[in-house]
């Protein structure tokens, strides 16, 4: 069964805010392909929901999508949730 992505308010500008810096930082093509990563993920978690690790005691999931970049989930009903897309290089000490 694929499930259904959908992005909070949070984590969509989340992910307009990290291609905007990543593209001011280290240009448009690594831009695009930090996005077409978070696209690509996203199709992966549609068949695979639990390949991210529980990471709070909520069923929050984490998943290090690249060795700096970071995705927050949920999973409810036939719902996937992103709740949070997260650059460490933005913000190194925060975590979540």
């Amino acid at each position: 069964m694929a499930f259904e992505v959908v992005f909070t308010k949070t984590a969509e500008k989340d992910f307009e805010n990290i291609l905007t810096y990543i593209e001011k930082k280290f240009g448009t093509s690594v831009s695009i392909h930090t996005k077409d990563l978070i696209i690509e993920f996203t199709s992966l978690i549609q068949s695979f929901p639990e390949i991210g690790s529980i990471i709070s005691e909520h069923n929050i999931r984490g998943f290090v999508l690249h060795r700096r970049l970071k995705i927050f989930y949920r999973i409810k009903g036939s719902k996937i949730i992103l709740l949070r897309l997260f650059d460490t290089r933005q913000h190194p000490d925060k975590r979540f």
